[in-house]
């Protein structure tokens, strides 16, 4: 299996745990009870940047390669950066209206819940469809130099002295969230 690929599915395990934590979360909206805000930000924080700034990348440069080298895999994923901007719009619709009910807003708790149902349910099922088709196709398509290639472009963003603070910041939100979630729930 490909490094890369071996490092995305890692990213994705971690975006399912902290999916599990906010629909925990969501369970509390649902039940009356006061959710942890201060871990709903964070998760937030962290749905909306680390893949913009660092997984979607990766993902996106496999893609790049894939569909030059199949036409399958090409009609199969045509919608894969539809959905990545989807998602993107979904955890931030969801943390203006979090922000919203913070300020007073008198949005029905049901309107949120949804919301955040909403937004977990589509990061889940565009997860499997990349696990068990993205992923393989990827694996089965892409050559050795293409992983070296793409390998190569990875590090090279590593290297950029700015995604580096910002992928740092992100990492502080990782250890927030962990720190929240080890926390008494009441």
């Amino acid at each position: 299996m490909s490094e890369i690929i071996e490092k995305l599915k890692l990213e994705h395990r971690l975006f399912r745990r902290y999916l599990d934590l906010f629909d925990q979360e969501m369970k509390a909206f649902e039940a009356g009870r006061s959710p942890r805000y201060e871990l709903i930000e964070a998760l937030l924080d962290y749905f909306t940047s680390f893949p913009d700034e660092w997984h979607h990348r990766k993902e996106d440069l496999v893609y790049d390669v894939l569909v030059t080298r199949s036409d399958v895999a090409r009609s199969a994923l045509y919608d894969l950066r539809i959905e990545h901007e989807r998602l993107g719009a979904g955890a931030k619709q969801f943390g203006e209206h979090i922000a919203d009910l913070r300020l007073g807003s008198d949005l029905p708790m049901n309107v949120i819940v949804e919301a955040g149902k909403t937004y977990s349910r589509l990061l889940r099922r565009h997860m499997v469809k990349e696990d068990d088709v993205f992923f393989p196709m990827a694996e089965r398509y892409l050559t050795l130099q293409d992983w070296r290639d793409i390998e190569q472009t990875v590090q090279s963003f590593r290297n950029d002295p700015e995604l580096s603070a910002r992928l740092d910041r992100i990492d502080g939100v990782a250890g927030s969230i962990e720190s929240i979630a080890a926390s008494e729930r009441y």
